[in-house]
Formats: structure tokens, C-alpha cells, sequence
């Protein structure tokens, strides 16, 4: 098989690999709240309600009802772009809004949280390691590239389209979930004080610390009640440049 034979079939594979990629990767806190009825809550003040469905260019709001406007102008879902994701103030799931077999399931994956077995915790401890050493990792990986693209055929070729090559790389990079704060790790499933930031307040939130990821911070157990309102059970999902874990509750 000659270079050019090579080339085209690497630069097809890169590209289909890319696509499988961005389709299957989604943020692990969000997929915790997908087919849900969740609350979307803006920094504008607007709110939207509707079952979540997550895919992995943003996020989609199934109204349960048919909504009409004053224009009469009707709507059944509303969409919000992943560079929209800024724009999130929270995304909460009352537990008033689930069905019995969701609220079963959330129950179910509570326990698992507030008394994770010793596989849940070692698989966490594998996978920490993995986000730590990621670096060192990547750095094997080009040097290994770099070599073949010097010493065979198959790597001069690959290597004359740097640009697919680090595309692809930069694809199966993201797939590793870079986010490790060592802080929060040792609060994953204990109750904290989440301060969110709400307009020029910072408002306090108890809960239990379910998940982070790079952008988002999840609590479970959540009373986002007001003591004008009272008590109202929610799970919650916010921003990490707006809500930040501060203190260890109970």
C-alpha cells in the first residue's frame, strides 16, 4: 500500500473517530439529571421547565404541556447551546417532578453516593490516577508517534498530516475527564456548603456532594426552598465559576 493509499484512509478513520467521539462524549453531571424533568434557571432570571435531554452539542427542554405566549406564538421545547452554558445560573431537579420510577432511581444512586461500596470507591481511585498521570501519558504517546513517523512508512505517511493526526489525538484527549481538585474529592458524598453566587448574594445551600466535572458541580438533597416558601427537596447542578464548595456539613 503506497503513502497516498495510507494517507487518505488515516485521514477517513481520524475523521470518523472524531465524529464517535463528540457523540458519545457528555458531561457526567448532566447525564445524571437526563430524562428528567428539570428546572433551567438563567442568570437573566428565565426559567424552563421541561424533561432534559442531553446531547453533546447542548442541552434540549421537552415542555410536559404546550406552552403559548402573548403573541400566541406556541412552543414545545427550548434549546440551550453548549456556549450557552455560561448563561446557567442552575439546573435543578425537584423531587416533587419525578416519576415513582425516578424517584426509586434516585434513591437507588443516594445510597450509592452517601455509602459508596469499596468497587465505587477504588473504581474512583483508578480513574483519579489516570487524570493525574494524564500528562505523562500523552507526552509516551507522541513521543511513540514521533518515532514511527521517522523509523516506517505507515508513520512518514501519518506524519505528513500533523494537523488530522493532532486533531485526533486532541479528540481521544478529551475523552479523559481532566478534572481532578483533590479538595473535592475528599467530600465526594458527604454533606457541604455550597455557596452559590445569585445576582450580587451569595446564597448557602446544604447537600450532598454527588459529582464535579470541569464545569459543573452536582449536589443531591438539596432544600432550595426559601424561608418564605419553606422547605423544597431538589438535586442540583451549577456552574464551578458561580457555586464553590466551601465547608463540610452534616
Amino acid at each position: 500500500m503506497d503513502a497516498a493509499a495510507i494517507t487518505i484512509i488515516f485521514i477517513v478513520l481520524s475523521a470518523l473517530i472524531a465524529v464517535v467521539i463528540r457523540k458519545i462524549k457528555k458531561d457526567k453531571c448532566l447525564k445524571d439529571f437526563r430524562d428528567d424533568i428539570v428546572t433551567l434557571e438563567l442568570l437573566n432570571g428565565q426559567q424552563y421547565r421541561g424533561q432534559l435531554k442531553l446531547k453533546s452539542s447542548g442541552l434540549k427542554f421537552n415542555y410536559p404541556e404546550l406552552i403559548e405566549d402573548e403573541q400566541k406564538l406556541k412552543f414545545l421545547s427550548f434549546l440551550l447551546y453548549k456556549n450557552e452554558y455560561p448563561d446557567i445560573q442552575a439546573v435543578v431537579r425537584y423531587h416533587k417532578d419525578l416519576t415513582e420510577e425516578g424517584k426509586k432511581l434516585r434513591e437507588k444512586d443516594f445510597k450509592k453516593t452517601f455509602q459508596p461500596s469499596r468497587w465505587r470507591k477504588f473504581r474512583r481511585s483508578v480513574l483519579n490516577f489516570l487524570k493525574i498521570i494524564k500528562d505523562a501519558v500523552i507526552e509516551i504517546i507522541n513521543m511513540m508517534t514521533s518515532h514511527l513517523s521517522k523509523t516506517t512508512p505507515v508513520g512518514a505517511a501519518i506524519s505528513s498530516n500533523d494537523s488530522q493526526v493532532n486533531k485526533m489525538k486532541n479528540e481521544v484527549y478529551s475523552l479523559v475527564e481532566t478534572s481532578y481538585e483533590p479538595l473535592l474529592e475528599d467530600y465526594i458524598g458527604e454533606r457541604v456548603i455550597l455557596e452559590l453566587k445569585q445576582g450580587n448574594d451569595w446564597v448557602k445551600y446544604n447537600g450532598v456532594l454527588k459529582d464535579y466535572t470541569a464545569e459543573f458541580i452536582e449536589l443531591i438533597d438539596v432544600d432550595y426552598g426559601t424561608e418564605e416558601i419553606g422547605k423544597i427537596d431538589a438535586d442540583l447542578i451549577v456552574l464551578r465559576k458561580y457555586g464553590i464548595v466551601r465547608n463540610l456539613s452534616k
